[in-house]
């Protein structure tokens, strides 16, 4: 086991009263792939900005352990102290058609990053911008196109670059491949694969279809209601589900036969 790049404790976000994410705690080790599940509403996304600090928590503590090998609590920081720690912490969203500003190319997108951090000179910047986009599968023609111009799965591309470019230690993909084609889906998730063992990366998987959570997760966190209610390795939950929650999620996994029919469990009949 490598050693923990993220730890999270207790954290607790509400909002006009009604708690969206209730005591969780958890830790990542470097270079994992931690996947958070649940239905819509359970809290995955919340608690994801949560520990990015997109929105503030309001209480709990995120730790997160730097390039320096430094611990800092991310709760702590303002604003402006948390814009280093944002090369080291970056976000792939779900919509490749929403995320990606239409008004720019592919290079200025690409590019934003590394400007707004202050790195390089407008040739190295090229030469970043080049470097990412040819990891992510794409050519250079694709450089002064605008978003439209590209496919969904393209456009996730661009976005998994402009994330990248700034080589963080930590990723959060928020339902990252569901507005996805199930095929490009798989191409996605590969590519993924491929970037962690290149890069080293450490992944925040938030996600509602197990069998991608099955396919490039590490450990599951289950959430319903804002609470993890099961964790544990991928082989374990799947194998082993101890919640009846857990159950009911495993038992709407299509089956790749399609001869066989769907047969989810009933959500009354287990008390939820």
């Amino acid at each position: 086991m490598t050693e923990p790049l993220l730890e999270v404790t207790n954290l607790y976000k509400s909002f006009d009263g009604v708690s969206a994410v209730e005591d969780v705690s958890f830790t990542i080790s470097a270079s994992e792939t931690l996947g958070i599940v649940g239905e819509s509403g359970s809290g995955k996304t919340t608690l994801a900005r949560c520990v990015l600090r997109a929105i503030d928590p309001d209480r709990g503590v995120v730790r997160f352990r730097t390039g320096d090998d430094e611990w800092v609590e991310l709760q702590d920081k303002t604003d402006d102290e948390m814009i280093p720690l944002r090369q080291q912490m970056q976000m792939v969203f779900q919509d490749p058609f929403s995320s990606l500003n239409p008004r720019m190319t592919v290079q200025e997108i690409l590019e934003e990053p590394l400007i707004i951090h202050n790195i390089g000179n407008r040739g190295s910047r090229r030469a970043e911008v080049l470097d990412i986009l040819a990891k992510v599968q794409l050519d250079q023609d694709s450089l002064t196109r605008y978003p439209h111009a590209f496919s969904g799965g393209q456009r996730q591309r661009i976005g998994i670059a402009r994330a990248l470019i700034l080589r963080p230690k930590l990723v959060v993909c928020d339902e990252s491949v569901s507005a996805l084609d199930v095929s490009v889906q798989a191409q996605i998730i590969n590519l993924l694969e491929d970037l962690q063992e290149e890069f080293g990366l450490t992944y925040l998987f938030v996600a509602h279809d197990l069998s991608v959570v099955h396919h490039i997760c590490d450990r599951i966190l289950v959430m319903h209601r804002g609470r993890v209610v099961e964790q544990g390795s991928v082989q374990e939950v799947f194998e082993d589900p101890q919640e009846d929650y857990t159950r009911l999620l495993l038992s709407a996994i299509p089956s790749p036969d399609p001869d066989e029919p769907l047969n989810p469990l009933d959500r009354k009949s287990l008390g939820l």
